[in-house]
């Protein structure tokens, strides 16, 4: 009896995958990235949409020349020109957290120690990365909501058709620009090396995700580019969810999973603590 209940204590104290405390740490570090105005760069391409709506009034007129307007029960049908760049912008948030931030954030660790103060804590290695997930994904899940919303409230909007497929869009490019945001913050050493190796993967990415000039059309070589792109891929097929489209979006899905898979395990294997 005593010896089955002390092999069954240290089982019950042996802390989950996570370490004790995930809860506080995720709390504390998102307390810290609202104090660090983070959430300022959420919001900032739901304000350079909204900038973009109040100079260009041709994006907030029912779309001319694409045949929405001439097809009734079209899914764009009545809709603003602003839904051929809608899905582009949500993938430019999406990017924004996962590639702008994350790295420099987890650069800053690293430069001012933290990092190296945590490994010797009885909180798991992974937890820190796992805490910057949850926030990382929340913030952009947000962002997309109020971005979705500011231009319904502005112009004509139609609703996605598909609605599992446009979130399986945003899931997946978040799953993918996540793992390559973690491969970078996996050993930027500094804060402001972060910066800028996570901003030129940024607009390298938004150049062809449909965010500047809109959409290419399936054939266009930009078209081709942009698919192979985490943020161009997402885009795709959020696009495809939202309005449909000519063939169903493997290839895209595809892609997102192959960088997921490719850049996850390449950051656990990668990451340093100093």
């Amino acid at each position: 009896m005593t010896s089955i209940a002390s092999s069954a204590a240290p089982r019950a104290a042996r802390p989950g995958l996570l370490g004790h405390g995930f809860a506080t740490l995720l709390t504390t570090e998102a307390k810290v990235w609202l104090r660090d105005s983070s959430i300022f760069w959420v919001a900032f391409p739901t304000l350079i949409l909204l900038l973009n709506l109040l100079m260009a009034p041709e994006l907030r007129e029912v779309a001319q020349g694409y045949g929405w307007e001439d097809v009734q029960g079209h899914p764009g049908y009545g809709s603003a020109v602003v839904l051929a760049l809608l899905p582009g912008f949500i993938a430019m948030g999406m990017g924004m957290t996962t590639l702008a931030i994350l790295p420099a954030t987890f650069g800053g660790f690293r430069e001012k120690g933290v990092l190296k103060l945590f490994s010797a804590s009885p909180m798991r290695p992974q937890a820190l990365f796992a805490a910057h997930a949850v926030i990382n994904v929340a913030a952009s899940l947000l962002g997309t909501v109020v971005m979705v919303a500011v231009a319904a409230a502005m112009t004509p909007v139609a609703m996605p058709q598909n609605l599992a497929l446009t979130f399986a869009g945003i899931l997946l490019g978040l799953a993918a620009l996540l793992a390559i945001g973690s491969l970078v913050a996996a050993v930027v050493p500094k804060t402001n090396v972060g910066t800028i190796v996570g901003n030129t993967l940024f607009f390298v990415f938004l150049f062809v995700s449909g965010a500047v000039g809109g959409p290419a059309s399936p054939g266009e070589l930009l078209h081709e580019i942009s698919r192979a792109t985490p943020m161009g891929a997402a885009a795709q097929i959020i696009q495809h969810g939202w309005i449909g489209g000519e063939t169903f979006p493997w290839i895209q899905m595809a892609v997102l999973t192959a960088w997921t898979l490719g850049c996850a395990p390449l950051a656990v294997k990668l990451f340093r603590w100093r």
